[in-house]
Formats: structure tokens, C-alpha cells, sequence
């Protein structure tokens, strides 16, 4: 009986001394009475949020909202749900389904629980940035989606949550956006009622909306314990991407066709796996991503360069209907192929015309209505269509979408590159000039060319031949690698224009290259250094046509020219060259430089090749006629003999010869004037230089060392040689030294 009692106390005393305990704990551990209750509670405390709360436990985030955690809650009140059901058609919230139940309340959720004033503040990886952000990550994402392939085929696939030939993150959801429109953030960027009214028309404008709602001052800020609720007076459901709206609207299925043809599919086993747990479904899943062209427009995040980058910007895009993309197709995209070639042949014979066309209507950053006409696309060109080619404006969950009666019309198309890109009789030309990066600054507008085009067959006849096999240098030539001999060849076919007006052609004139070499012109017939060391009847190459730009068509940053071949670069060294011009022939102008210069230590017999003009450099060659070298002789300043036998002679002729020739290539054009460099250096080895004084396109005057000026030979002038341009002068130069 005693031990009973006993043991009554020791259980009496540890029942107090627990109870003691868990009211201490309770105490410092216990949630405080000033603490607000959880997001549920209070929705379901204010009394005018029964249809959102059965939207929420139907969905399974009656837990979630009603317990610990951290979210900004975009609470719709009963008359948001009652307009709600009404646009779409249903009759009591009874009837939404757990699916729809789902969608409405995860997008109306997005993580972490802020105040307004926090949303429009960039959480970036760096810490908080304030007024930037317009958009926050909601709780809602897409899974998996089925597509009917025909046939009774079904494909599943998920959306990349990456860029363009960016690898799919499996731990990112791809979850969508909510886009919000606050006067602090809208003023400071100029934007306003017209910008947000064009999204959604059916809404007003408060400077305190998220999507087509507006949020109510007096019931924003609720304060819970587990975020903040915002009373908004429409249910929020999230929008569809640019990728699913494209997919389910047919005006602008001929667009969305083109688009198809970049779309991937990738097999993922990750996600194949968990949709089989979540849905019993054994088929294959695969990721839809894009390549080949800017954005992939199923990616419901940003760059991705930050995390929370998305938070700031969004992507954006012009979409022409189907008979906007058909009129364009059959005026530029097509117009060199034979009738009937369709977009999808396009696309597997040159898909960079599809590319170049697909990325000038997108964007890589929000475009504002107000700010349209502002905004570069992607390859960074202004809108060529307006305000009133616009038909449609909605900003979905990924992008701002802009539906348009008309194509923009890329500059690489009206472009002297364009006729290369487009016509596919040329596509060996266009692979070269790609793959040497030459094609970059022919397509753009402000920098002006004359492009002379020479056609696959032509190429070939020259000796080149395209092998994609040859990984290392598909461009062929003769047998061996092409790729050197192709640059010269192209370099030769780009002629910068600068500021200059368009030549005549059908008058007679000198052009410079891209590489600083020149060509001739005379009555729609071109040649080159390297078709002048031919034959007398291929030295001229005939122009078959020539291609000036207008508004709908053709080149507007110069002129493409159809030559019936090719200009090459002369393979004759200079001491070959001038003899086989005539020098060595006494009725030569040239002939009495040229015994001092073949009997000089400069030249070499064997191969014509004179020393200090270097392999792929340019220079000009400034002759003295043979009255002007007599008068040199005479004054002394050149030996009477052309091989002299004391060294102080032989120095006279090395220095003079080398005095005219200049570095750098300078033609009777009316262009280039200015000091030029010549081979002659003085002890100290400092080039002398002499001075271009006059150049018109029928007068040329050079200035030596002493202020001497000489006259060239018009007539004798502007031969074209190895890199060289030889001159005759009326007089000789003197270097003073």
C-alpha cells in the first residue's frame, strides 16, 4: 500500500515538472498571440472568398496556404469568380474541376511573400536592385503535353526552360510569369495607360494591376503568416506561352510552319519516368526546344544569365499572318526559285534564308506598345512595319506578342548579301562568304558595297569545288585546300563604297577592292590583275546585269553586279610583269627604269620578284618615264650606266628605285591623297615618304622630299599588277638623302 502511494507522488511530481517545461517552451517557442494568421485563415475570415477557398482545397493547397512558408497571394474576391464563370460558361463553382481548380489558384501564387512596394524590386544574384522588376516567378507550370501527330500518333513532350541550343534543366519546372504594372515602375520608363490598355483592352488602367487585374489599395499589404495577400477583382489564370498561342491560333499558322522547322524533340528519361508515376502513361516524353534561330519561344524563363533575370525582362515578337508570310515568300524569300518550291524545300536547300527571315521578327527584350517603332529585333533592326500594320497586341506568359498584317522586311534581304543569299545559282559564293565571316558586314545598311557576284558554275570552271565531308576545309581547289585561294577570290568581288555614288558601269573607270587591290571597268566589262595576265579575249569579263535596290526589293546599301566569271589576283611577280607589259621594249615608257631596275641588287632574275615588296601587301609603283630618267641621269642623281661597278653607284639606283615605290596602292581615281611610306629609309632606318597632292580622276600630282612636284601620265597610269599599281610619271621624285 505504501509503495502504491509512493509511486503516485513520483508520477504526481513528474506530471508537473513536464507540464512545467512545455509551458516555458510554449512560451519561447510557441507562436505569439500578435502573430497574423496563415494566408487560408484569413481569407476565409474576411467572409468574401468562399469560391477561391473551394478552389483551394479542391486543388490540394488548403495546407499549403494555411500553414507555414512564404507567398504573395493574388486573392480574386467572390464577384472576380462570379465574372469568372460567367465569360466561361460556368454555371457554379461547383462545377470547376480540380484541374481548373489547380491552374487558377497556383497562378495566382508567386513565391515569397512581398509587400507591393518589394515587387517592383530585381532580386539578382547580386542582392536586391531597386525599380526594376515588372514580373515574379508564379507557383504555375505546364508538364506534359500532347500534340496529334496524324495517323492516331500521339507525341508527349515537355517545354524547354532554356534558350535555343541550351541543354534542358531538369530541376528547373519551367514555371510561367505574372506581369504587373505599377505607376512607379511605368513612369519612370515613360510608359503608361496606352501600354497596358493595349494588352488588355478590356481592362482599366490604375498604375496597381497584375495581368488583367487591378489590385485594391484598400485590401493590398494583408499581412499573414506565411506572406501577403493582395485582393485583386478578376481571377488570374496564367496566359498561354508564345509557343502554345501559336499553336492553337490559325491565322497564323503558315508562320508557325516555318517555326516548326527549328523545333527539336529530345527524348528525356527523367521526365519520362515521372510521368509515369504520375500518370500510369509508359510513353516516350521528350523535350521541345529550338535551334537554329534566336529564341526559343516555350521557355518560360529569361536568359538565364541571373537567376531571377526574368524578373526584368521578357522576350517579344511580330507575327505576319499567313497571307502577309505568303506575299513576302513569293516576292523575296522565293523569287529565285522555279514555281511551285515551297518554304519547307527552302529550309532544307538554305535554311539561313528561314533563319534570317524567323529572327527579324523576334525580339530579345519587352516591347512596349507606346515604345514599338523604337524597339531592335534581334538582329538588331528597327520595326520596317507600324503601328498600323499591328492587329492584334497580348502579352502572354512568356513574351509580348504582336500579331501583324505585314513582314518585316530584314535588311539582309535588301541587302547586296541578300542577292547572294537568296538566289541559289550562287550558294557556293554564299557558303564561302559565311564561313570566312565576309558575309557579317555586306548586310548592313549603313555600309554601302558594290558586291560583284560570280555563280556556282563559274566557280567551278575556275578550279573550286564544295566537299562538306572535308571537315577541315570543305572549300576545294584544284584538288587541295581552297579556302586562301577563295578569299583572294572574294576579296576581289567586294567593293566598299563609302560615300561615293554608284559607278557607271557602262562609262570606264578603276575600283578598289575589299583587299585593297584594284579592278577596271569600261562598258559593262570588268577585269582584274589576274584576268589581265590571260588571254587577250578572257581579260574582260562581260556584266550580265546589274541590281539596284528599291523599297520592295534588291540591294539599298549599294549595288549587286551578275559578272559572266571571275576577277583573280595576278600570280606574276612585278619584274615579269612589267616585261610582259612591254617595258623591256625601248617604245616603253618604262623602259629605262626598267633596265636600272632588273640590273639593280633588288630584283632577282629567276623569279621577277623584287626585293622589299612583300607577298600580300599592296603597293604602288611610281615609273619615271625615260625622258624623266635622262634628266636623272643628267642631274646626277642616277649613273649614266644601269649596272655601275662602284658600290656608291649602285646605292644611287637601290635608293631611287625604291623611292617610288610606295606602300599601300593608290589609283587616279580622284580618292585617296595624303603621305604614303616608301621602301627608301635613310641611315637611321626611317622610311622616306612621298605625298600624294592631287588625285582627280584625270590628274595626279606627287610631292617628293624637296617639295618637288611631278605630274603623272594619265594615259600610262592605273596598270594593274600583283598587288601593285604602276603610275608613269612625267618627272622623277628625290628623296634628298
Amino acid at each position: 500500500m505504501l509503495s502504491s502511494k509512493f509511486n503516485l507522488f513520483w508520477i504526481a511530481l513528474l506530471i508537473t515538472v513536464v507540464s512545467c517545461r512545455k509551458e516555458a517552451f510554449d512560451a519561447y517557442y510557441g507562436r505569439p498571440d500578435w502573430l497574423a494568421s496563415p494566408i487560408y485563415q484569413q481569407l476565409d475570415s474576411m467572409g468574401d472568398f468562399k469560391k477561391y477557398l473551394s478552389c483551394i482545397e479542391l486543388s490540394g493547397y488548403k495546407n499549403t496556404l494555411g500553414t507555414a512558408g512564404s507567398w504573395t497571394v493574388f486573392a480574386p474576391t467572390d464577384q472576380a469568380f462570379d465574372q469568372f464563370m460567367k465569360e466561361n460558361g460556368i454555371s457554379d463553382v461547383s462545377k470547376i474541376d480540380a484541374k481548373l481548380a489547380e491552374k487558377i489558384v497556383r497562378s495566382s501564387m508567386i513565391y515569397d511573400g512581398e509587400r507591393l512596394e518589394k515587387l517592383n524590386d530585381y532580386f539578382s544574384a547580386k542582392g536586391w536592385q531597386q525599380g526594376f522588376a515588372f514580373r515574379r516567378r508564379s507557383v504555375y507550370y505546364d508538364f506534359v503535353e500532347k500534340e496529334d501527330l496524324g495517323n492516331g500518333k500521339i507525341r508527349r513532350f515537355v517545354s524547354t526552360n532554356r534558350g535555343p541550343n541550351v541543354a534542358y534543366a531538369t530541376t528547373d519546372n519551367n514555371n510561367k510569369h505574372i506581369s504587373y504594372f505599377f505607376d512607379a515602375y511605368m513612369n519612370q520608363r515613360g510608359l503608361g495607360a496606352i501600354d497596358y490598355q493595349s494588352f488588355y483592352p478590356n481592362s482599366s488602367y490604375t498604375g496597381l494591376n497584375v495581368g488583367s487585374a487591378e489590385i485594391d489599395p484598400a485590401r493590398s499589404n494583408i499581412s499573414a503568416e506565411n506572406g501577403y495577400i493582395h485582393v485583386v477583382n478578376k481571377v488570374l489564370i496564367a496566359e498561354k506561352s508564345i509557343d502554345q498561342y501559336l499553336r492553337d491560333n490559325i491565322s497564323y499558322s503558315t508562320f508557325k510552319s516555318i517555326l516548326d522547322f527549328f523545333a527539336s524533340y529530345t527524348y528525356n528519361a527523367e521526365i519520362t519516368r515521372k510521368n509515369e508515376v504520375l500518370t500510369g502513361e509508359k510513353d516516350s516524353v521528350f523535350v521541345k526546344g529550338y535551334a537554329g534561330i534566336g529564341l526559343a519561344l516555350n521557355n518560360e524563363n529569361y536568359a538565364k544569365e541571373d537567376p531571377n533575370d526574368a524578373q526584368t525582362n521578357n522576350f517579344s515578337i511580330t507575327v505576319p499572318t499567313n497571307e502577309a508570310v505568303s506575299n513576302y515568300a513569293k516576292r523575296v524569300l522565293l523569287k529565285y526559285y522555279p514555281q511551285g518550291t515551297t518554304l519547307k524545300d527552302l529550309f532544307y536547300t538554305n535554311p539561313a534564308v528561314l533563319t534570317e527571315f524567323v529572327n527579324s521578327h523576334l525580339y530579345n527584350t519587352q516591347v512596349w506598345p507606346s515604345q514599338f517603332s523604337q524597339a531592335q529585333n534581334f538582329v538588331g533592326e528597327l520595326p520596317k512595319v507600324t503601328k498600323a500594320n499591328i492587329k492584334e497586341t497580348k502579352l502572354l506568359s512568356n513574351g509580348a506578342f504582336y500579331g501583324i498584317d505585314a513582314c518585316q522586311q530584314a535588311n539582309v534581304f535588301h541587302s547586296v548579301y541578300g542577292n547572294v543569299l537568296l538566289d541559289p545559282k550562287y550558294s557556293f559564293m554564299r557558303r564561302a562568304l559565311e564561313r570566312m565571316s565576309m558575309n557579317l558586314t555586306l548586310k548592313i545598311p549603313t555600309i554601302r558595297y558594290m558586291l560583284i557576284l560570280v555563280s556556282d558554275q563559274k566557280l567551278y570552271e575556275m578550279g573550286f569545288d564544295y566537299d562538306a565531308y572535308n571537315t577541315s576545309d570543305p572549300i576545294r581547289f584544284n584538288g587541295g585546300n581552297g579556302t586562301p585561294e577563295m578569299r583572294e577570290v572574294l576579296m576581289a568581288h567586294i567593293i566598299p563604297l563609302g560615300n561615293d555614288p554608284l559607278p557607271d558601269l557602262t562609262g570606264k573607270g578603276i575600283l578598289e577592292s575589299y583587299a585593297g587591290e584594284y579592278v577596271k571597268f569600261n562598258q559593262m566589262k570588268m577585269s582584274s590583275s589576274g584576268t589581265l595576265d590571260g588571254p587577250t579575249e578572257t581579260q574582260q569579263i562581260r556584266i550580265d546585269s546589274i541590281s539596284i535596290g528599291n523599297n520592295l526589293s534588291g540591294p539599298l546599301n549599294g549595288v549587286a553586279v551578275y559578272l559572266n566569271g571571275g576577277l583573280t589576283s595576278s600570280n606574276t611577280n612585278i619584274g615579269f610583269f612589267l616585261k610582259n607589259i612591254g617595258a623591256d621594249q625601248t617604245t616603253s615608257p618604262f623602259n629605262s627604269f626598267y633596265k636600272y631596275l632588273i640590273a639593280s641588287t633588288l630584283y632577282s632574275a629567276t623569279d621577277g620578284v623584287v626585293k622589299g615588296i612583300e607577298l600580300g601587301l599592296n603597293y604602288t609603283l611610281l615609273i619615271p618615264n625615260n625622258d624623266a630618267i635622262a634628266n636623272a641621269v643628267a642631274n646626277n642623281d642616277l649613273p649614266a650606266s644601269s649596272a655601275p661597278a662602284d658600290q656608291a653607284s649602285i646605292d644611287k639606283i637601290t635608293r631611287f628605285i625604291q623611292y617610288h615605290i610606295a606602300r599601300n596602292s593608290f589609283a587616279i581615281d580622284g580618292k585617296k591623297t595624303g603621305f604614303f611610306q616608301s621602301l627608301c629609309k635613310n641611315v637611321d632606318g626611317d622610311a622616306q615618304s612621298i605625298q600624294v597632292a592631287v588625285n582627280l580622276v584625270n590628274k595626279l600630282q606627287v610631292m617628293d622630299n624637296l617639295n618637288r612636284t611631278v605630274e603623272a601620265d594619265v594615259v600610262q597610269s592605273n596598270q594593274l599588277g600583283q598587288r601593285v599599281l604602276i603610275h608613269s610619271l612625267k618627272g622623277y621624285l628625290k628623296h634628298g638623302l
